[in-house]
Formats: C-alpha cells, structure tokens, sequence
C-alpha cells in the first residue's frame, strides 16, 4: 500500500503517515490490547503514536521540502488509468507478473535479515540483563529490539503479556508497545525504495527515542 502511494506521487509526508499510522493506530489491535493488557496500553500507544508520527512526518518534510516524490521519481510512474486492450487474462497475467516480481525482491532480503537478526540476538544485551531490568538503559536497550524485530499485527500484545508476567517493567513494556509494531528492519528493507535513506533512518531514530522517552516517562510516573 505504502509503495503503491507513492508511486501514484504521494507526499513522503503522507506516504510515511499511512506506513507507521497502519500498524500504531490500528484499532482493532487497540481494543485488543485495551482487554488484554489494560486501557491504559492502549491510551499511552494511541497519544504517543499520534506525537511521534506527526513529528516523523514533521522531520520529513522539513528534510525534504515536502516534495511530492524523490530521486528514484521515475521508478513511481503510475499506470495509465484506462486500456482498451485489458482483459480478464492479462489483468490476471500481469498481477502475477508484479507478485513474482515482489517475491524476489523482497523474500531472500526478509529472509536473510530475519535469520541475521535471529543470530545476533544474544549479543544485543549485557550479560547481566534480565527481564527485570529498569531505568533508561533498560528501556533503551528493550526500544532497539523493538525497533530492529519484526512481528505480526498485534504479536506484540502477547509478547509484552507474557514478559510482565516474568516480571518486565513498566517502562520497559511500553516502549516495546511503541516501537514493536512501528518499525523494523525487514519494513525498512521493503520500503526503502519508496523513501529517501535519510528519511528512513531519521524515522527510525524519531521511532526509538519516542520508545525510550515514553517508556521512561512511564517508569517515572509508575504507570
């Protein structure tokens, strides 16, 4: 969806809204979190979601003077709206030509990070980390998992479910709330022919330090 915007020149500003906004402020997955894990999950998502992508697509424009498409523009022509010589068959044709086209573009990238991120996952934190641990570096460290992993729609509910249960704090289980479902490598990787490399990495900046602030800000308030 997210690609196919901008290839019908949507603003990088728009096109990053509808990418983080799908999976942040998916209400489905909000009335889901509200009965499982608490309202209060879903109303600390739900304000901290809106800020961060407003001050994503904020940063964006202001990077790229809101322009309607970038340096890779010719790529996004859009297709012409009517042909005469379409069919049912070459409709059918053509859509599995662009569906073989995204599986080798995108798979063995999926594939490799996934497999890349599985290995070094236990390198990612000090030896002396636990589920318990708190304060900013806590939080910090528990942000960048959330920022670099990549799970299904709503798969973070059950995850941060499960590691308060081991004892995870507050803080900590936030920012995973935030920063999970936002962004991941493996989204990066899709998307990133869409937008600028210094917009993505921005956005993933704005996305982590948005899970540490407002899994810090949790800590403090005892949320």
């Amino acid at each position: 969806m997210v690609i196919g915007l901008r290839r019908q020149h949507a603003s990088i500003g728009s096109g990053l809204a509808f990418f983080l906004g799908n999976p942040v402020l998916n209400p489905a997955t909000l009335i889901f979190m509200g009965f499982v894990l608490g309202w209060q999950f879903s109303a600390i998502r739900l304000i901290a979601g809106l800020l961060l992508i407003a001050a994503v697509v904020f940063f964006a424009e202001r990077m790229t003077g809101a322009q309607t498409q970038d340096v890779k523009a010719p790529t996004f022509s859009p297709a012409p709206i009517e042909d005469p010589d379409r069919t049912i068959g070459t409709l059918a044709i053509a859509w599995l030509r662009e569906l073989w086209n995204e599986i080798v573009a995108i798979v063995p990238g999926y594939i490799l990070i996934v497999m890349v991120l599985g290995g070094l996952r236990a390198w990612l934190f000090p030896p002396d980390f636990t589920v318990h641990a708190n304060g900013v570096l806590g939080t910090a460290l528990v942000s960048l998992v959330g920022t670099l992993f990549v799970i299904p729609t709503a798969g973070e509910v059950p995850i941060v479910q499960t590691l308060l249960a081991h004892g995870m704090s507050m803080g900590a289980a936030i920012s995973l709330i935030i920063t999970l479902p936002a962004i991941s490598l493996v989204s990066i990787f899709i998307v990133r022919k869409a937008f600028p490399a210094k917009v993505l990495a921005m956005t993933f900046g704005v996305i982590f330090a948005g899970g540490v602030i407002a899994g810090t800000i949790a800590q403090v308030l005892h949320l």
